[in-house]
């Protein structure tokens, strides 16, 4: 379980946007904890076209453009950030692929351990039927994903907050909460919570990650609550004593109750603004939720 007790290299993701500000100091934040090396990244999207002669690249100047323009501002970005943390390694690295296919190369070429992104919260009509930049991320990259809220000035993680309502992967969620609060000197907050769905196992993985904490003498406290408004709980304990960052296991957080209503991942990121750090290992492939451009196939003539 060695891989859950260091964090060597960090990826924030870059749209050029506001909500890239927070992302990007909390990673800077991150990385001096944790010794850790930064990179920079941006995708930039290539558009095709099918026709009886092949897959055509559409607008290829303006692509061209596009990445000439996103590796000047990034080498920028990059530059800033060195001058002022010289004691953080910057990389910067440019997809044309979809965003998590890119991303998911440099992770495994680069040996990611944790993604950064931005996110403003709104989840509206169209994010719900073409899902968000920050969704994509979540539900299709090969490691942790921690989503920041747009102006969130959370840096520093001393009050965490643990859920445990879901089996699966509990030790590994453990170890990397244990090295989170080790790192920020941090206090875990073990949160139960069970619903009408297997409420004796979850109760009893509640009570071995307990036990765990207090062999390991990490500082925590613990409360255990029955409720089928899992999202609106955790949410509400957040607020009430104020955490700083909330660790969950992503397993089952793109699960759809219905197409239009909310899964557990929309319910959250809607009713919090704090840090959300997803935890994903390798063992848990992510899933493309985007084209590869758009393909528009045209009929042959005649």
């Amino acid at each position: 379980m060695e891989k859950y007790t260091k964090i060597k290299t960090i990826l924030v993701a870059i749209d050029f946007t506001v909500k890239t500000d927070s992302a990007t100091m909390l990673a800077v934040h991150m990385a001096r904890r944790h010794k850790a090396r930064i990179i920079l990244f941006h995708n930039v999207m290539k558009f095709f076209i099918i026709d009886r002669t092949g897959r055509q690249m559409v607008g290829e100047d303006t692509i061209s453009k596009q990445y000439t323009d996103a590796e000047s501002s990034l080498e920028l970005i990059k530059n800033s950030l060195q001058q002022s943390y010289n004691d953080i390694e910057f990389l910067k690295r440019i997809g044309t692929d979809t965003i998590t296919n890119s991303i998911n190369k440099i992770i495994e070429e680069d040996s990611v351990d944790i993604v950064i992104t931005g996110t403003s919260g709104k989840q509206g009509l169209r994010e719900l039927i073409l899902g968000s930049s920050s969704y994509q991320i979540l539900t299709g990259v090969n490691c942790s994903v921690l989503l920041m809220p747009e102006g969130s000035q959370k840096y520093k993680f001393e009050k965490i907050l643990v859920p445990v309502r879901v089996l699966e992967k509990l030790n590994e969620k453990l170890e990397i909460s244990k090295l989170i609060a080790e790192k920020n000197k941090g206090l875990i907050s073990l949160f139960g919570i069970s619903g009408d769905e297997n409420p004796t196992a979850i109760r009893r993985a509640f009570i071995k990650m307990r036990e765990s904490l207090k062999v390991s003498n990490t500082e925590h406290y613990t409360s255990f609550v029955v409720s089928n408004d899992k999202a609106v709980e955790i949410s509400k304990a957040s607020k009430d004593a104020e955490f700083d960052l909330i660790i969950l296991t992503y397993q089952d957080e793109e699960s759809w109750k219905s197409f239009f209503s909310e899964n557990f991942f929309k319910q959250i990121i809607n009713n919090t603004f704090v840090p959300l750090l997803f935890f994903k290992d390798s063992d848990t492939p992510g899933q493309d939720p985007e084209p590869a451009g758009y393909d528009i196939t045209l009929p042959f003539p005649g």
